[in-house]
């Protein structure tokens, strides 16, 4: 009996290094992917800045359009050909669904390096290492940490845009985009409670949280009041808006310390 006892802890204690050895090497390759992405694209602004390389910088932009829209297409049809086999289960560091990721987000990068050149630096330097952390987020945190830090982060630079322009289009237009995100979230969050916190979007499946005694009201308390925050926000205008969108960030990192104690 303390054979058997002793081999499952043996087991137990294998799979557990098993999946820690997993997500450090999934983190890295996120990481080094984030880096390498801002690297090149720090070339192609080079290229740009300097009149002698203009044009070569605005050919190699339109062949990286290219060559990401189809890598981001091909990752898609492996990604479905990876879940209808299984094959994604098992644990592979390179799957589909990052090389997905990889060619999308830098997709969306050289189309943005082309179209709104002036404002790509300033995004691009917040976004792709933003993303990177998400997904270091994903891997080590509980998934009810990660929905509110995905939707929270995006929900921030919402307010940003809003707390910084003067274009009251755009404003009205980044709250219409908070308030749809507190809308879906939490749709999601009630169709996720059906199935003990799993979100099943046709053969996809993807836990959206872990706590399966998480309360309705608790989500409906933090999502609405982000809405009603985005509309103060919107209604005061500057410098209110920034006092807002400081509040909500200091409510990320908050809630980033109370799961990390939990997670230690």
């Amino acid at each position: 009996m303390k054979k058997e006892q002793i081999s499952k802890k043996n087991k137990a204690k294998e799979e557990l290094r098993k999946q820690e050895d997993f997500i450090a090497n999934r983190v890295m390759a996120v990481f080094s992917g984030a880096v390498v992405m801002l690297w090149g694209l720090a070339y192609l602004w080079r290229g740009y800045d300097v009149g002698a390389t203009l044009l070569a910088a605005i050919k190699i932009n339109n062949i990286l359009i290219g060559v990401s829209a189809v890598g981001f297409v091909a990752s898609l049809i492996w990604w479905i050909s990876q879940i209808k086999k299984g094959t994604n289960k098992e644990r592979p560091v390179l799957t589909g669904s990052m090389f997905a990721l990889f060619f999308g987000a830098l997709l969306v990068s050289v189309l943005l390096i082309k179209y709104d050149y002036d404002s790509a630096k300033r995004v691009l330097y917040v976004v792709i290492p933003g993303a990177a952390i998400l997904h270091l987020v994903y891997s080590t945190y509980q998934r009810e940490f990660f929905s509110f830090a995905l939707t929270h982060s995006v929900i921030c630079y919402l307010l940003w845009i809003m707390a910084k322009t003067y274009n009251p289009s755009l404003e009205l237009a980044a709250l219409a985009a908070i308030l749809v995100i507190c809308v879906v979230a939490f749709v999601f969050f009630l169709l996720a409670k059906r199935h003990d916190g799993e979100g099943h979007f046709g053969p996809i499946t993807i836990r959206l949280y872990d706590n399966k005694k998480l309360k309705t009201d608790h989500v409906a308390l933090i999502y609405g009041g982000t809405a009603l925050l985005a509309g103060a926000a919107f209604a005061l205008g500057n410098p209110y808006a920034y006092y807002i969108l400081y509040a909500l960030v200091g409510l990320v990192v908050g809630a980033a310390v109370y799961f990390t104690v939990k997670l230690i």
